[in-house]
C-alpha cells in the first residue's frame, strides 16, 4: 500500500528538522572544540565550516554571523562545565565539610579548559559590541541552568540566610582565580587562596546566622 502524500510530507518535515538539528549541533561542537583548542581568534566561520564538513549556506543558515556562532557556544560550554563540576565533586572526600567541598569543587572546575574558554569570550566581548550584546542574551538564557547547578552544589546551605551571598561571592572568586591561575607557575598559591576563602565563608555563615538568630 502506498504511503499517503500527507504522511510523506509530514515525515519529510520531521526528517528535515532532525537533519537541521544535527547540523547545528555539529557546528557548535566544532566551534567549542576550536575555542578550547585555539581560543576565540581561532574560531572563524571558514574553519568551522571546513571542520564540520558543511556548505557555506548551511553554516550561515544556522549562524548568520561569527558573533552569533560564538554566542551560541555558551550553551555547550555550560553543559561541559556542569559535567566537569560533577566529576570534580565526585573526587572530593566524602568526609569533607559540605560547604568547603562545594567551594573546592567550584574553584577547581573554574580552571578547566571549557570554563576558561567561556571567560575568554567575556574578555573578548569588551571591545566587540556586537559580540557583547549577543553574548549577554546567551548568558541570560543559560542562567537558569547555571543556577540549578549551583543550588545543587550548595544544597547544604539551602535554608541558610547567607546562601545567595556565599554562592555569588564564591562564583566571582572562582572566576577571578581561574584567570589569575593562568599566569601562575606554582599551583600552591591558588590552593592556599581557596583554603583562605573557605575560612572567610565560614565567618560569613557564622556571622549571618548570628544576626538572623
Amino acid at each position: 500500500m502506498a504511503t499517503p502524500p500527507a504522511l510523506l510530507e509530514a515525515q519529510t518535515r520531521v526528517n528535515r528538522k532532525v537533519q537541521k538539528a544535527a547540523t547545528r549541533a555539529a557546528l557548535l561542537q566544532v566551534a567549542v572544540d576550536l575555542l578550547i583548542e585555539k581560543g576565540v581568534a581561532g574560531v572563524t566561520t571558514l574553519e568551522v565550516q571546513i571542520r564540520a564538513g558543511v556548505s557555506r549556506g548551511a553554516l550561515l543558515h544556522h549562524f548568520p554571523s561569527r558573533s552569533d556562532l560564538l554566542s551560541a557556544t555558551v550553551t555547550e560550554l555550560v553543559g561541559r562545565n556542569e559535567a566537569a563540576l560533577w566529576r570534580e565533586q565526585a573526587r572530593q572526600p566524602v568526609s569533607d565539610e559540605p560547604v568547603a567541598s562545594a567551594i573546592r569543587t567550584l574553584a577547581r572546575t573554574a580552571s578547566t579548559s571549557s570554563y576558561v574558554a567561556e571567560m575568554e569570550l567575556w574578555t573578548v566581548s569588551r571591545t566587540d559590541p556586537v559580540l557583547r550584546e549577543t553574548l549577554r542574551s546567551a548568558e541570560r538564557r543559560a542562567l537558569p541552568e547555571r543556577e540549578r547547578v549551583l543550588d545543587a552544589l550548595f544544597e547544604s546551605l539551602r535554608d541558610h540566610p547567607a546562601r545567595a551571598q556565599v554562592i555569588d561571592l564564591t562564583t566571582e572568586f572562582a572566576r577571578g582565580l581561574a584567570l589569575s591561575n593562568l599566569l601562575r607557575d606554582d599551583p600552591r598559591t591558588g590552593h592556599a587562596l581557596v583554603e583562605s576563602w573557605i575560612g572567610t565563608v565560614g565567618l560569613i555563615i557564622a556571622a549571618t546566622k548570628s544576626v538572623a538568630g
